[in-house]
């Protein structure tokens, strides 16, 4: 049988005893059917899986007895955050279940001038980024953002060691010559729309830090560049090595 993996905050660790509560309690009781004497494995987000069983399923909430404690060696090395443009329809759906799965740390969703698209769902993209965690292994979760504006998202590239930004019309540069990558802790990648980016958005860009490189000869969806760019990075920092 498989061994379920779920979240939890970390006030709800109690020594040996881990408290399961509100959606996940709902999940591992209503939707996998999980029961008294089933082995679990918890995390609460400090890099490591509690291993445990569960001795009680009562109204609201279920107790595991956690009895192992190891470290997580599927959680990402680096802080990547993916800087998505909205896309139209349900592609973000796809965007945030595999660029979690690759290593993506957060997901920071914005506006720019070719986007067409408006609505944005956080909940159910962080609902999305969770089972991806889970069914890939992480112990860390991977936090969906609010969306917010282009010129909002440039302000925020300060904050990161390295901004790589993979845009169509880009005619040499590739992630493998980022300057800073092999060392940088906190990485950006930046990603646009159906329509990628315009002139005036990748000047700006590049003004705040971003490094403009190419995805090769092709261009690809907005739903592929991001998978593509978070594997390169992987692989030029060793990271795809068991």
């Amino acid at each position: 049988m498989e061994i379920r993996r779920f979240f939890v905050p970390q006030e709800d660790v109690c020594g040996n005893k881990i408290y399961v509560r509100d959606e996940e309690f709902v999940h591992m009781t209503k939707v996998l059917r999980q029961k008294k004497g089933y082995r679990v494995v918890v995390c609460c987000g400090d890099g490591k899986d509690y291993e445990g069983v569960i001795s009680a399923i009562c109204g609201d909430y279920a107790v595991v007895d956690v009895d192992n404690v190891k470290d997580n060696d599927s959680d990402p090395v680096a802080d990547i955050t993916l800087f998505q443009a909205l896309p139209k329809g349900d592609k973000m759906s796809l965007i945030v279940q595999k660029c979690t799965e690759l290593g993506a740390s957060r997901i920071q969703p914005f506006l720019s001038e070719f986007t067409e698209e408006e609505k944005f769902n956080r909940e159910r993209m962080q609902r999305v980024a969770k089972e991806a965690c889970k069914q890939c292994g992480r112990s860390l979760s991977c936090e969906v953002e609010p969306l917010i504006s282009f010129d909002d998202a440039v302000t925020l590239f300060a904050d990161y060691d390295c901004v790589i930004m993979p845009y169509e019309n880009a005619t040499c540069g590739k992630i493998g010559d980022v300057k800073g990558l092999g060392g940088a802790r906190r990485i950006a990648v930046v990603i646009g729309s159906e329509g990628g980016f315009s002139p005036e958005e990748t000047e700006a860009a590049k003004a705040a830090g971003a490094q403009i490189v190419s995805l090769g000869r092709r261009i690809l969806r907005c739903e592929t560049a991001g998978l593509v760019a978070i594997t390169l990075i992987a692989y030029e920092r060793g990271e795809l090595e068991r």
